[in-house]
């Protein structure tokens, strides 16, 4: 039974739309092989982690620029007593884009051992 998950984390989303930012593509209303022609042109992870965060800290450095706020993240659950606000977040892990581009498709997903020791 695979334990991978099926659907992306906020950050994850986060991450995804900023990749198709610096691709300089739009995110929506493609098909298939749309997708899979930005994947295959996507740099290194690597480099495209390095691209990300640095769009990052421009949006950042930029917060409240004509009145425009970043948002905040709200992780509210069923079952939850309190809503909890966090900030946009400020960098963007390595493996976290791997993840969603994994989960969307557009990378392969590293290899894995079946029968862990």
């Amino acid at each position: 039974m695979s334990n991978r998950r099926k659907f992306t984390t906020p950050i994850q989303e986060i991450a995804l739309n900023l990749i198709f930012v610096v691709m300089s593509e739009n995110r929506i209303n493609r098909t298939y092989d749309e997708y899979m022609a930005i994947a295959a042109r996507l740099p290194a992870l690597k480099i495209l982690t390095f691209k990300v965060n640095q769009l990052l800290q421009h949006l950042h450095k930029c917060d409240g620029c004509d009145g425009i706020r970043l948002p905040e993240l709200c992780r509210f659950k069923a079952g939850d007593q309190r809503v909890d606000f966090e900030p946009y977040p400020k960098r963007i892990s390595y493996e976290t884009v791997r993840a969603a581009l994994e989960i969307a498709g557009m990378r392969p997903p590293r290899w894995r051992r079946l029968n862990p020791l």
